[in-house]
């Protein structure tokens, strides 16, 4: 009996036992299967504006029924309100060697047009039959910069027929933002009082001559010096207002008020074309992409293939006479004093060696009457003397003032000849 009682027991314990090492293997088995949950607070997709103070929701994390939010890692990679394109923010919790993760994706957009400033006036008169010059405009946007280069123009200007026609201007960022412009432009009969000269101060064509480095000064240095970090500055002040550089064809239509010209406009002139100019002032007019006119001395320059070694929408080329800049038999410039056939073989020679030449600067700026014949008969559309002024509508083309740039001159007293 005893005996039998015992196997009994001993078989409920042997039950007992097992389904208690069952029950520890399940809790292990829960146990050790259990992992942090985590998730995002909000949306999942979040699109911002450029260059917009961005706040993270964050995300939210529990282990079981405990909260670790505290725990979470946020990776916010390379993320960037200043610069459209689409991030991932990558938050992670870790716990007993479990590892849970959640994204949010941010698209950083740019919904902001450029904006186009038109060279000149939103309407504009030219004189029936004159060659419309377009004016242009600047574009500039928030965060391409500028990108005039990108504007197209829609222009159906027909000089021959008087009426009013509009030109249309347009331009997308890199975001498909467009923007547009117009401008009237009206043809109406020549000589009427009604043509447009916008530059109502004038045109401005600055005169230099020479350049030097304070660094490295030469030995004599005279007012006909620029020291080019100066020259720096002005084309840098020119370049960040916005000034326009016509071309030789647009100051001749102006100045027989044909065409008008953008409110700053300005032309950049040097002459003698000595190494200077080619050594300083060319590469800064490079950097700042600008235009100016070398008025050569082309019995000084040893090598005519050198002047095509530079761009000619920068640097462009035009004549201060082939060997007329030394004194003739009454102690000035010798135009005045060469026959009419020697002065125009002089000036032709200048001519040809430059290969297009059609804007004479006077040696020294002396001129007569006689020098207008001259450079007509040549050829010569413009000549420019050294007489201090601007540019205006109706000036004698043969007689044109500039305005003289000389060593020691600030920024300020440039900003005040060019406004």
């Amino acid at each position: 009996m005893y005996s039998q009682n015992s196997k009994t027991q001993k078989k409920l314990n042997k039950k007992a036992i097992l389904l208690l090492l069952i029950i520890v293997a399940i809790f292990i088995m829960l146990f050790s299967s259990k992992s942090p949950k985590i998730s995002i607070i909000g949306d999942s997709n979040v699109t911002i504006e450029l260059n917009s103070n961005y706040t993270d929701s964050g995300a939210k994390a529990k282990y079981g029924s405990k909260d670790i939010s505290s725990n979470i890692e946020t990776d916010m990679g390379n993320f960037s309100s200043n610069k459209v394109g689409s991030y991932t923010i990558t938050y992670t919790i870790k716990k007993k060697k479990k590892i849970a993760t959640a994204t949010r994706t941010i698209h950083v957009v740019d919904s902001i047009a450029p904006e186009l400033k038109l060279n000149g006036n939103s309407e504009i008169n030219i004189a029936k039959d004159s060659n419309y010059q377009e004016l242009g405009c600047i574009a500039t946007d928030n965060y391409d910069g500028n990108i005039t280069t990108k504007i197209s123009i829609d222009k159906n200007v027909d000089a021959s027929k008087i009426g009013s026609y509009t030109v249309t201007y347009t331009v997308k960022d890199s975001s498909n933002n467009e923007a547009k412009a117009t401008r009237t432009v009206n043809v109406v009969e020549k000589g009427s009082k009604n043509i447009s000269t916008e530059k109502s101060k004038g045109l401005p064509v600055l005169m230099y001559h020479f350049f030097y480095d304070k660094d490295s000064p030469p030995k004599k240095l005279d007012a006909n010096y620029m020291e080019i970090h100066d020259f720096e500055d002005q084309l840098k002040y020119l370049t960040e207002n916005n000034y326009y550089f016509p071309t030789w064809e647009e100051v001749k239509n102006y100045i027989d008020g044909t065409s008008c010209l953008p409110e700053h406009s300005i032309v950049l002139t040097a002459d003698d074309g000595d190494a200077t100019f080619f050594d300083l002032a060319v590469p800064i007019v490079e950097k700042y992409n600008v235009k100016i006119t070398s008025f050569l001395i082309t019995s000084w320059i040893d090598d005519q293939n050198k002047l095509k070694n530079y761009d000619s929408n920068k640097i462009i080329f035009e004549s201060h006479s082939h060997d007329m800049h030394r004194a003739g038999t009454d102690g000035k410039g010798r135009i005045l004093t060469l026959s009419y056939d020697e002065a125009c073989k002089d000036v032709k020679t200048s001519q040809s060696f430059i290969g297009n030449a059609t804007v004479f600067c006077y040696p020294f700026g002396h001129y007569n009457d006689a020098c207008y014949k001259i450079l007509k008969d040549s050829g010569y559309t413009l000549a420019f003397t050294t007489k201090y002024g601007r540019v205006r509508p109706g000036d004698n083309c043969y007689a044109l003032s500039r305005i003289r740039m000389s060593k020691g001159d600030s920024l300020k007293s440039f900003i005040s000849k060019v406004e």
